[in-house]
């Protein structure tokens, strides 16, 4: 969790560079640290020091994330859709993230890849 900050610098840092807008930076770096959020709570159990692989791409087209780790297998078919209709005093806590994550980046994908849990993301630049 204390290296939360360190890879929002890093994506803020790649925004910039490659000149994406505000909004587009502030939406990536809130997917990703959704993402690593959920990697560490879910995947890892609390669990401190586990490692994660993020690699970061961007062209003129796209901007692409991919988290990888070596956790519990996830399967984002069994995730249950968010409650989003209700009043928040009748909805349960958490179960947001994915939805976050889909809200905030164009292309969310997870797969599993032999003993890893991937996570692929994807912010076309528009």
């Amino acid at each position: 969790m204390s290296n939360l900050a360190v890879v929002a610098d890093f994506v803020a840092q790649a925004a910039k560079k490659n000149r994406l807008s505000q909004k587009q930076s502030d939406d990536v770096q809130m997917a990703v640290d959704e993402a690593l959020t959920n990697v560490m709570e879910h995947a890892y159990a609390g669990k401190p020091d586990k490692p994660i692989s993020i690699q970061l791409r961007v062209d003129e087209r796209e901007l692409f994330v991919e988290i990888r780790d070596w956790g519990k297998p996830f399967d984002s078919k069994k995730v249950k859709k968010p409650n989003i209709k209700s009043p928040l005093a009748e909805r349960s806590i958490g179960g947001l993230g994915i939805f976050f994550m889909q809200k905030l980046m164009d292309r969310v994908e997870f797969a599993r890849d032999q003993a890893s849990n991937v996570t692929r993301m994807t912010k076309f630049l528009k």
